[in-house]
């Protein structure tokens, strides 16, 4: 329920300031087939963070007015960037991780037009950034005068 009470509470921060709004961080979910280096195993439909059932949660924020940056920017083909890999199985050198951590973005932010006064330019991650399971991720906006 977390993720439902999220975006209601994201909604009504965006409804109440009348301005766009961003969530990010680690929202433990590889939401699609291009966020997983192993898509198709059979282990995944049980794995946490590629569940149907955390797969369709998501995307019913994204459904509810929001965009993932990246995915939106980048589009499904863009494949091999990940945000997460694990430790113990040595997956980062091979690249075999998931795309975990996202800036879900007000849809309007996407869009260059002069009522916009802050513009989502690009989104990417810098997995070469040692000292975490994590990779940073990157969202780069152009803040208008």
């Amino acid at each position: 329920e977390w993720d439902k009470d999220l975006l209601q509470y994201m909604q009504s921060k965006e409804t109440e300031r009348k301005c766009p709004v961003i969530w990010l961080g680690d929202l433990n979910v590889a939401h699609k087939a291009a966020d997983t280096w192993n898509e198709g195993a059979k282990h995944l439909v049980k794995s946490a963070g590629t569940t149907p059932q955390e797969r369709a949660s998501f995307e019913q924020q994204l459904e509810a007015g929001y965009v993932d940056a990246f995915r939106e920017l980048h589009g499904e083909e863009a494949l091999g960037h990940y945000s997460y890999w694990s430790q113990r199985a040595g997956n980062r050198e091979p690249n075999k991780g998931l795309r975990l951590d996202y800036f879900i973005c007000s849809k309007d932010m996407l869009k260059d037009s002069k009522d916009n006064k802050v513009v989502v330019r690009d989104s990417y991650m810098i997995p070469d950034q040692k000292g975490s399971d994590h990779c940073p991720i990157v969202l780069e906006l152009e803040i208008k005068r």
